[in-house]
């Protein structure tokens, strides 16, 4: 029930906390549910992008968030996105075992093939982010995103222009050696933990074709949900309340 847990919310790579503000925080908050939706970028030595920060680990975002959850009291679901879902499977790993939602989440084998595959289409802007180890770069120019591949690679086909250019103006640099933790293979916990966790995928994410998705949840022991007319970003788009839908009836359940 609302108010007996707190729902923290991780967001993915190049994104920020706006990505549940916008729209999931303030709707939970309306049904009683405490939130809390950290900036996992606080973790960084500094507020700007500088090479040092292309060597933070994922481990790094994950020992900061850790050491914040501990002065969350209660129960706490942890609801994490993309890169933010593989930070959620390293705090459960350290004994988070109230319950998770892993939103577009990599599956055990890694998303190292599905990466290559979306690189092999636009091969230059990748070799550049790989270079500089910037992965920004593989969406354009910071500062100048190109909207086209902004959409093609984070929002369904039929996503209106201004959704990506949106989606485009708030994007930022991220950690490149987290972003290779991410798409790299990992285990999902033994059958013997007994979690409750809910997978949430976009019927069009490039990265997680819904096929994969379901092997995932089976691997995970998991309930899967398939939200249609949604890409690797189903909560920035129209089809948003059928993630919250999803959530709530998870939670109540």
């Amino acid at each position: 029930m609302p108010g007996h847990a707190t729902l923290v919310f991780v967001h993915g790579p190049m994104l920020g906390p706006w990505t549940w503000t916008d729209r999931l925080v303030p709707h939970f908050e309306g049904l009683g549910w405490r939130c809390f939706a950290p900036d996992l970028h606080e973790a960084w030595p500094g507020r700007a992008w500088t090479p040092p920060v292309a060597r933070l680990p994922l481990s790094r975002y994950v020992d900061r968030l850790h050491g914040a959850l501990e002065a969350v009291p209660g129960r706490k679901i942890l609801i994490g996105h993309s890169m933010g879902a593989r930070i959620v499977e390293g705090l459960i790993e350290r004994g988070a075992h109230d319950g998770a939602v892993l939103i577009a989440p990599a599956p055990p084998e890694g998303q190292e093939a599905a990466a290559r595959a979306i690189a092999a289409r636009d091969p230059v802007p990748f070799a550049r982010a790989l270079l500089a180890r910037r992965p920004l770069l593989c969406l354009g120019e910071p500062g100048h995103p190109d909207v086209a591949r902004v959409g093609r690679l984070l929002l369904h086909r039929g996503a209106p222009r201004a959704a990506a250019e949106r989606l485009a103006a708030r994007l930022r640099d991220e950690s490149f050696a987290a972003c290779l933790s991410w798409l790299q293979p990992r285990p999902p916990p033994p059958r013997s933990l007994r979690l409750p966790v809910l997978m949430i995928g976009g019927r069009e994410d490039p990265l997680l074709p819904v096929p994969v998705l379901r092997r995932t949840a089976v691997a995970w022991n998991a309930v899967a949900q398939v939200v249609p007319h949604a890409g690797h970003c189903p909560m920035l788009e129209e089809g948003w309340i059928a993630v919250a839908g999803h959530l709530g009836r998870w939670l109540e359940g």
